[in-house]
């Protein structure tokens, strides 16, 4: 009696899109990131999403100091995380989903 092998897309559950070789990435969504990054990216909420856990903890520093500059001084300040939140998240709009998972390091669903 032979032994049935298992193919690498039933062992992980997914076929894997760009080179079917098996990963240890994550495997995440590009518009769950992009909608995360444009209604909470300004607390990070994206990275964390994607699972860059430093460059959330960053994104929430940096919203903190933008806040404390905004009381301190009269100029909006807070506009700048919610612009470039929202310029991340057309960034991860525009990319294909080959790209958005390298430079991401994830897996695409």
């Amino acid at each position: 009696m032979a032994k049935k092998t298992a193919s690498p897309e039933s062992a992980y559950g997914t076929k894997l899109k760009f080179s079917g070789v098996r990963s240890n990435h994550p495997v995440k969504s590009r518009y769950m990131a992009c909608a995360l990054a444009m209604i909470f990216g300004i607390i990070g909420a994206n990275q964390f999403y994607l699972r860059n856990f430093v460059r959330g903890f960053l994104k929430i520093l940096f919203t903190v100091v933008f806040v404390v500059l905004d009381v301190l001084l009269e100029p909006p300040f807070i506009l700048i995380p919610v612009v470039l939140s929202v310029i991340t998240g057309f960034i991860y709009l525009l990319q294909n989903d080959e790209t958005f998972a390298k430079n991401n390091h994830v897996r695409v669903i």
